[in-house]
C-alpha cells in the first residue's frame, strides 16, 4: 500500500515539477519547490528509499523556507548561512549514503546512485541561493535532469515530474529569451 501511495507522491510532484519553473517570480517558484520538496521526501519514504534522498528534501525545503523569506524582504542571506546548508547537504548527504539499505565501503552501483541526490541538492542550493531568476532556472533545469537518473534507476513515477521539469525549464527559459528588449 505505501509503495503505491509512493507512487501517487511522485505524480503529485510531476504536476508540482510542471509548474515551478514557468512562474516568473523567484517567491513564486521558491513556494511551490518548498511543497515539492516535502512531498519528494515522503515519496522516497514511502517507497522504502532511505537513504540521502530523503535528507536532502528535508534539507532544501528549510533552506527554501529561509531563501523564501529572504526573497520577500529582498535581503541577501549571510554567507555563513550558506556555508551551514552546504555542510548539512553533505554531511548528511554522506550518513544516508553510509546508512542506506545495501551499501558496502566500496564502489558500487548502489553507493554511486546515492551520490546522485547529494549532487542535486548542491545544484537545489545554488537554485535557491541565486537571486536572477534566468540563472535560477538554469540550475534549476540541471538539478532536475540529475534527478531524472535518479528516478529511472529507483523506478519512481517522480520521473515524470522531473522530466516535464526540465521540458517547462527550457520552455521558459525560451520565453525569457524572445522577451528579451532588443538591445
Amino acid at each position: 500500500m505505501l509503495y503505491w501511495i509512493g507512487q501517487g507522491l511522485g505524480l503529485v510532484s510531476t504536476g508540482l515539477g510542471i509548474v515551478t519553473p514557468v512562474f516568473k517570480k523567484k517567491w513564486q517558484m521558491l513556494t511551490v519547490n518548498i511543497c515539492g520538496n516535502l512531498i519528494l521526501a515522503l515519496n522516497l519514504i514511502c517507497l522504502d528509499r532511505i537513504g540521502s534522498g530523503i535528507f536532502m528534501f528535508l534539507i532544501a525545503a528549510v533552506q527554501g523556507a529561509f531563501n523564501l523569506f529572504r526573497t520577500l524582504k529582498n535581503s541577501k542571506p549571510h554567507p555563513a548561512e550558506n556555508v551551514i546548508f552546504l555542510l548539512l547537504y553533505l554531511g548528511l548527504g554522506v550518513y544516508g549514503l553510509v546508512t542506506a539499505p545495501g551499501f558496502v565501503p566500496a564502489v558500487n552501483g548502489q553507493n554511486l546512485l546515492e551520490l546522485l541526490p547529494i549532487i542535486g541538492a548542491v545544484l537545489s542550493m545554488c537554485f535557491l541561493t541565486t537571486r536572477d531568476e534566468k540563472k535560477a532556472r538554469a540550475f534549476y533545469i540541471v538539478c532536475c535532469s540529475v534527478w531524472v537518473v535518479y528516478y529511472a534507476f529507483i523506478l519512481s513515477t517522480a520521473i515524470f515530474g522531473s522530466l516535464l521539469s526540465v521540458i517547462t525549464g527550457i520552455l521558459a527559459a525560451i520565453r525569457d529569451r524572445k522577451e528579451k528588449p532588443a538591445a
